[in-house]
């Protein structure tokens, strides 16, 4: 089956390499390691991420196709969370008996998802590795190197006191989607193309590569993609750079797919009652947007290059400040939301 498979992965990642950065491989998947040619005045970037059945993901819920895309999305959006381009990609598969047969369609379909994401920003699969799991649970795990100019890395730990907070986007729509897809009690109380954006939204989360560049080309001073929800995300830089953030409620954009979402199923009383609205805004987790911190001297210029890549203005949130903890004021007062996020 290794064996098979293996030349199933070398076949579908030479379809899709970018003619552009084929130059810098010397030698991809066939030997014992893949050789790279680093491009001069850049810095590499290394990220990991593994996702297992039961935790991650469902089968019953995923297509192949669906999960091959969602796991290189997810390095790809911490590639992005650093400023940087991805370049290169290793595939690890613990493979359960039911999925042991290389010819088995899911490969294929599973392949083809991974390396057509991967191929979308010009980013290739050159190597990894396979093993008969010994559980009945397949656990797929990515590892996606990227370059950033030299010094040139956003980190969590830049921001300043007084640094504004922004977001890309809306929060909390993944979570949803997540409960929809494993719910099946609760998608017909969504209207079906209010249920299909949700569920979209956990399926095939979008990485924000392109404003990651511009972000930080723009100045701000830290970075990082929402994977476990504001909460805990922003805690993370809340540590990192040895400060405290407050959010505030009034302005916090919540989404209306959200709203509709809390709104209807919190009619199906005791099966099912769903979280505050706020909850899933953040503390959801898995919607793979960005939060940067930027000085007020900095931040139009940071907007000006989030709305060039996103076509509308991100969110200011709230603000750093002295002290520690990630916070929202309610307006009555500020209540400690650190680390609630999502945990996987």
């Amino acid at each position: 089956m290794e064996l098979e498979l293996i030349r199933q992965i070398r076949d579908r990642a030479a379809v899709l390499s970018s003619s552009q950065y084929l130059s810098a491989i010397r030698k991809s998947i066939g030997d014992d390691c893949a050789e790279v040619i680093p491009s001069e005045d850049m810095d590499i970037l290394a990220t990991t991420d593994t996702m297992c059945e039961g935790i991650h993901f469902g089968l019953s819920y995923f297509s192949p196709f669906q999960l091959g895309r969602k796991l290189a999305s997810v390095n790809l959006s911490d590639i992005a969370a650093m400023g940087g381009i991805p370049r290169w990609a290793l595939l690890n598969a613990e493979v359960p008996k039911k999925l042991g047969n290389a010819d088995d369609p899911f490969w294929q379909a599973f392949l083809q998802g991974l390396t057509s994401r991967l191929a979308e920003f010009n980013a290739m699969l050159i190597g990894g590795d396979t093993v008969a799991a010994p559980s009945s649970r397949l656990a797929l795990t990515l590892t996606l190197i990227g370059e950033i100019e030299k010094g040139g890395a956003v980190y969590r730990s830049g921001a300043k006191n007084g640094d504004l907070v922004y977001c890309s986007g809306y929060t909390g729509e993944s979570a949803c989607g997540m409960e929809l897809l494993a719910g099946p009690g609760l998608a017909h109380l969504i209207p079906r193309p209010a249920c299909r954006k949700l569920m979209h939204k956990h399926l095939d989360p979008e990485p924000r590569i392109m404003l990651g560049r511009a972000l930080a080309a723009a100045g701000i001073s830290s970075l990082i993609d929402l994977s476990d929800g504001i909460a805990s995300d922003l805690a993370n830089v809340c540590k990192e750079s040895r400060l405290a953030a407050v959010i505030d409620a009034g302005i916090l954009p919540v989404s209306r797919l959200v709203r509709l979402f809390c709104h209807n199923t919190r009619k199906k009383r005791g099966e099912f009652l769903p979280r505050a609205t706020w909850e899933y805004v953040l503390c959801g987790g898995e919607d793979f947007e960005l939060l940067w911190t930027v000085s007020e001297k900095r931040c139009l210029d940071a907007e000006e290059a989030a709305i060039k890549v996103l076509g509308h203005r991100p969110a200011m949130i709230g603000r750093m400040q002295e002290g520690s903890g990630c916070y929202i004021d309610t307006g009555h007062g500020l209540v400690d939301i650190s680390f609630r996020g999502y945990e996987h």
